[in-house]
């Protein structure tokens, strides 16, 4: 990499350095946050409700899970959205609220983070960017974990990352995508596999944004990002190792992992 950037630096390659990279950068030097969700809820509308509109702006217990929302028949009791709401809801109680970007240069630096994370090298185009979700994050209906929520359940992740692969690969990319991370053992595998089986790709989605480490490591407001670069607490030498292998260059796409 030395003798590489030596050269480029005496013009003897006309190839960025940074072409050279593996994938082991972000967006971002430092992790993507927002959240509207604490100021909404106000006279100050970010565009136009139509008459027969059916909520405000900045209505959160109308797109999200809250401790009194209605329990779904077909949820498991115990381990479900509704208990995880309660507990953050408890958490936030006893903690003060830190400041988070909420502005709209922040929200659109988030979005971009999200995509990144989320899609991986897979542009999203125009017409297939879900208007709707990224309007509900910017008027403080709904959080960044709700965002990355949505668009991992739409139907364009769905169709590139769930039905052209096989489940293997799905489980893999699921962990990078949504807890940052490669898997760490065979019963993470098990476990998946069984949720994939008996209660499908959505409940599969909500087991892991509702999962413990996700909430205690990106919270409601922090873009997932690949970890283990670092060599974070928990991490072993393989994990590193693994997830050189998931962050392929630039010009790979995710979805097709060898």
């Amino acid at each position: 990499m030395a003798k590489i950037k030596e050269l480029l630096e005496v013009k003897m390659l006309p190839i960025p350095f940074k072409a050279f990279r593996i994938g082991a950068e972000r967006i971002n030097e430092n992790p993507v946050e927002y959240n509207k969700t604490r100021i909404s809820g106000n006279n100050k509308t970010t565009y136009n409700l139509h008459i027969k509109g059916a909520c405000m702006p900045g209505e959160k217990d109308k797109f999200t899970t809250t401790s009194k929302s209605e329990i779904e028949l077909s949820k498991p009791l115990f381990n479900n959205q509704n208990m995880k709401a309660f507990q953050l809801e408890k958490l936030n109680l006893s903690q003060n609220s830190r400041f988070v970007p909420n502005d709209d240069e922040s929200l659109l630096i988030a979005i971009k983070a999200s995509y990144r994370q989320v899609f991986g090298n897979i542009s999203i185009m125009e017409s297939e960017r879900p208007i709707d979700i990224e309007r509900r994050l910017r008027n403080g209906d709904i959080t960044i974990r709700e965002f990355i929520r949505q668009i991992c359940k739409s139907s364009f992740y769905r169709s590139y990352f769930f039905e052209e692969i096989s489940q293997y690969k799905y489980i893999q990319l699921s962990y990078k995508q949504i807890l940052g991370r490669s898997i760490k053992n065979q019963n993470e595998i098990i476990n998946s596999s069984i949720i994939l089986n008996e209660e499908g790709f959505s409940n599969h989605v909500d087991w892991l944004i509702d999962s413990n480490e996700y909430i205690e490591v990106f919270g409601e407001d922090t873009v997932p990002y690949m970890r283990g670069w670092n060599s974070p607490i928990g991490f072993k030498t393989r994990d590193f190792l693994e997830a050189k292998n998931l962050s392929k260059a630039f010009a790979t796409s995710d979805n097709c992992l060898i």
